[in-house]
């Protein structure tokens, strides 16, 4: 199975019509090819912002909207879902 399917499974619990989904789907296969020593702020979403044709801080916004629920930071979320798969 790729990664990015593997990502995908992981994601299940979240909510996939959000903007943020997307935006999250991108920041983890950046996230993980560097692994996790990236700055999200300054390296990761003004990458996404620019791809998206949005602003660095709707990036994050949108992110944390989806995350909303999982009781962790951003970062930590990631790292979890690039050690689980």
């Amino acid at each position: 199975m790729d990664f990015e399917k593997r990502v995908l499974e992981k994601l299940s619990s979240l909510d996939e019509k959000r903007k943020g989904f997307k935006y999250l789907v991108d920041a983890i296969t950046i996230f993980s090819s560097k692994r996790g020593n990236l700055p999200l702020y300054k390296q990761v979403f003004p990458v996404i912002a620019k791809k998206y044709n949005v602003t660095s801080q709707s990036v994050e916004r949108d992110i944390r909207y989806v995350l909303r629920n999982q009781n962790c930071s951003t970062k930590n979320y990631l790292k979890k879902i690039i050690e689980d798969v």
